[in-house]
């Protein structure tokens, strides 16, 4: 009997040494960021390597594109991030409908949700809901119909790259539906949308460079 009771707090201990992470483990989970690229990338410091970090969800005006000249409030939205990151460390979580390129895009940077480690600010987030970027619609992502919320919210209250524009037209006026991945755009009561489609404003689709659909013909 002594000897069971022996064994058993034996086992206990390594349950417990190999199942609870030691506050070191906790910590390599968060990142330093080493610099700003520009409004939706950035690099940050993991296992010792400098990767590239694009930010899902998020597209900001150029501001050091190889091809293209500064574009309108290009700037501004790196200066935002810079801010925002500022000897900062970040946490990341990732879309599945990115699995299959290994959360990867075409120039090998890692696709990721940024949060700061000091607050849990999300920072893909953040951007558009301050008006420093639009919502990036050409592939789906779990929060798309979120981040399109708060690029219209950022429009109609004037933040940011919208402080100077004409208010948007009203939600509910001239709404055209859309499918994740597509860009294209229907009528509600086209064929090709589906429960799964998302809605916005016809100026908004085309301010995006949607086009419309050929069946319905909006």
């Amino acid at each position: 009997m002594k000897y069971a009771l022996l064994f058993t707090l034996i086992i206990i201990m390594l349950l417990a040494l190999f199942t609870c992470p030691e506050k070191s483990m906790i910590a390599t989970d968060h990142y330093r960021v080493v610099r700003v690229v520009d409004g939706d990338t950035f690099i940050a410091s993991i296992d010792g390597e400098d990767v590239r970090v694009r930010l899902i969800g998020v597209d900001t005006p150029e501001s050091v594109h190889p091809n293209k000249d500064v574009e309108y409030f290009g700037v501004e939205a790196s200066d935002f991030l810079k801010n925002m990151l500022k000897d900062e460390r970040v946490f990341f979580k990732y879309d599945q409908n990115n699995s299959a390129t290994n959360h990867k895009d075409r120039y090998n940077r890692m696709l990721a949700y940024a949060y700061r480690a000091s607050d849990s600010l999300f920072v893909n987030a953040e951007i558009i809901r301050q008006g420093y970027g639009h919502a990036y619609t050409n592939f789906p992502f779990t929060f798309l119909e979120d981040f399109l919320k708060l690029e219209r919210d950022a429009r109609m209250q004037q933040r940011g790259l919208w402080a100077d524009g004409e208010l948007p037209k009203a939600v509910s006026d001239s709404l055209v539906w859309f499918n994740p991945g597509s860009k294209k755009y229907h009528r509600e009561s086209c064929r090709h949308t589906t429960a799964k489609s998302l809605s916005m404003p016809l100026e908004e689709a085309l301010q995006k460079g949607f086009e419309p659909c050929k069946v319905c013909k909006p």
